[in-house]
This record gives C-alpha cells, sequence and structure tokens, in this order.
C-alpha cells in the first residue's frame, strides 16, 4: 500500500474547508491509489457533517494535532506522524511551513509561500502564488502534477433532502436565497437592507427565501416580525433524520441565486452549484470570494468606505438579476 497523502490545515470553519475543496477533488482524481490525512493544528469543519459530503479518498481526519506553535512541541508532533507520499501545506505562516518541511518525512512537500518557496515544484508557468485563498491551495495540485488539474464538481444532498427541500420550496416560483449572518457581527450586512432587499425581489416578481443556519437563528424572529410575508428555512429544523447540512444543500439546489455576506453558507452555496451574489466590507473579495459556477460580488468600498450598510439595495438586485439571466455553466445545479 502507498504512503497516504497529507493536506495540512491550521483552523477552518465551514467556508475555510470549502475553499480547499477543489485541492481536494484534483488531489483524489490525480493520485487515486493514494489514502488523503487530512491534518489540521486546530479544529476543522472536514471533522463534521461535511466529511459525508467528500471524495471518499479521504482516509483520516486529525484535529487538534498542535503543530502550528510552540515550535519545540510543534516540531516533536510533526516528527511522530508517519512517512507520507505527498505533502500540501496549505497555511502561510513561514515559520510552520518550514517547521513541517523540516521535520515530516515525505517524497514531495508542496506549500504556497512567496514564489512557492520549499515546495518541491511550483506550477508550470507560475511564479508568483494567486492571491485567492481558494486558488492557491488549488495551485499546489497543479505542481504535484505538473500540468492543468480537475477540481471541478459540486455538493449534491441525500434524496431525503431534496424531498424535503421540495416540500418547502416547491416548483413554479423563483426563488432567491438570502444568508443574512456570518461568523462576525461586522462582516454582515444589516438586516434592514435585506428585508429591502427582499421587497424589490418581490416586485420583480421573485421570492426571496431567508436562509436560517446556526449563525442566523438569532435573526429568525426579528426577520419574520419585520417582514410578515418572508420564507424562512430554518435548516437545523429539518427533522426526518435529515442533517441540517443536507438539508442546506437541498434547499439550495432550489434556488436560482442566493445573496450571501463572506460566510459559511455563501460558501456552501456555491459548492452546491448555485449562483452567488457576494457581500463583503472588512474583508477581501479577492481572498475570501466562494466559488461558484456563476458569481458576483459587491464590496462597501465601491460605495465610499468598508462599512456594510453602505452597500446598495438596488445594487445587489442588479447583480441578481444578472446571475439569474445568465446561462448555466456545468456545474450549476438545476433549481
Amino acid at each position: 500500500m502507498e504512503r497516504p497523502i497529507a493536506v495540512l490545515v491550521s483552523r477552518e470553519g465551514l467556508g475555510d474547508a470549502l475553499l480547499k475543496l477543489p485541492l481536494l477533488r484534483a488531489i483524489a482524481r490525480g493520485f487515486p491509489s493514494r489514502p488523503i490525512w487530512w491534518l489540521a493544528a486546530y479544529q476543522t469543519a472536514v471533522a463534521g457533517p461535511l466529511r459525508d459530503f467528500l471524495p471518499p479518498e479521504i482516509a483520516e481526519v486529525r484535529e487538534y494535532l498542535g503543530f502550528d506553535k510552540p515550535r519545540a512541541e510543534a516540531a516533536r508532533r510533526l516528527a511522530g506522524l508517519q512517512p507520507f507520499s505527498l505533502v500540501f501545506d496549505t497555511r502561510s505562516g513561514a515559520a510552520g511551513v518550514f517547521s513541517a518541511w523540516r521535520h515530516l518525512t515525505y517524497d514531495a512537500f508542496y506549500c504556497s509561500l512567496p514564489g512557492f518557496l520549499l515546495s518541491s515544484s511550483r506550477p508550470r508557468g507560475r511564479f508568483r502564488r494567486p492571491r485567492h485563498i481558494g486558488e492557491r491551495a488549488f495551485s499546489l495540485a497543479e505542481a504535484a502534477l505538473g500540468a492543468a488539474a480537475d477540481g471541478s464538481g459540486r455538493l449534491e444532498c441525500s434524496g431525503e433532502a431534496a424531498k424535503l427541500a421540495l416540500e418547502l420550496l416547491p416548483p413554479g416560483p423563483v426563488y432567491v436565497g438570502l444568508a443574512p449572518g456570518s461568523r462576525e457581527a461586522r462582516k454582515n450586512w444589516p438586516a434592514e437592507r435585506f428585508l429591502e432587499l427582499a421587497k424589490g425581489l418581490r416586485a420583480a416578481g421573485l421570492v426571496p427565501v431567508f436562509l436560517i443556519g446556526p449563525k442566523e437563528k438569532d435573526q429568525a424572529a426579528e426577520l419574520g416580525e419585520a417582514d410578515p410575508e418572508a420564507v424562512l428555512v430554518e435548516f437545523m429544523k429539518a427533522g426526518g433524520g435529515i442533517g441540517s447540512l443536507d438539508a442546506a444543500i437541498g434547499v439550495l439546489g432550489q434556488l436560482s441565486a442566493v445573496v450571501a455576506n463572506d460566510s459559511g453558507l455563501g460558501h456552501l452555496a456555491g459548492a452546491a452549484g448555485r449562483p452567488v451574489a457576494s457581500l463583503f466590507g472588512p474583508t477581501d473579495p479577492r481572498r475570501w470570494a466562494p466559488f461558484a459556477p456563476r458569481h458576483r460580488w459587491l464590496r462597501a468600498q465601491q460605495f465610499g468606505g468598508e462599512s456594510m450598510a453602505l452597500i446598495e439595495p438596488a445594487a445587489v438586485l442588479a447583480a441578481v438579476h444578472a446571475l439569474i439571466a445568465e446561462p448555466p455553466t456545468a456545474l450549476d445545479a438545476s433549481p
């Protein structure tokens, strides 16, 4: 049996993990006989329900391995791991990457330090690492393969979740998902802006659907009171033995477009094959925009500052119309 492949990450929420999904797919396709170990210094969303939707080549997921710091302890932990065929270190900190390069045992090592320093090779024709975090990780697969890599695909829900989604959002109307939350309040477009957008969508003959996940659950009652016409879908209340992530992927498949902050739900929408209009302020879409088959991003700086409140609902509505008007791609899920 061949040595496994190691993918090293620091800490990952849902969005962070989904940005590395093209890398994972490319590795699984490019090196099909080798099991993949996903190794996290801290926590990783891959250790949770997301793992059930990822390629089966992931043989091991280990978190809280503590190989970031302190330096001496990290070195000991790294040296104690088994030998690997390939190591893909997706972290950006030079000290941590150098420690892995020095203390792990492997046949080849790939990382995205500036200039691909310490990598066994760089992607063909590329001398600078990509700015986008997901593209940066994906470039490591291209370096290992020495050619273009295939990271395409989309997340698919279970049959039970697809049936539930059809019950919640019956065919006919054109649904647009609104994801008002995120992990950090500073990244959220104000609720009143989402409500204003919902009115504009209804005036255009579209049906807004507020998507309520763990980060948005505290807003559900407020949104319902402020907008009695609002359609709210709470993934945590799926029931029937259907997991919240499975339910979310199913519901997203019924939407013609999604408007989201820089959040895990926005990344999930793109990974599920939905067009996404992303809203950014304090974070940079050139680094953190989700992978999606069709995508538009609006940044507060385009409207005069960093505050999310500056983003105009009319501009977001125009982005939604543009996304819906675009022809679907091969990776689009059909609502």
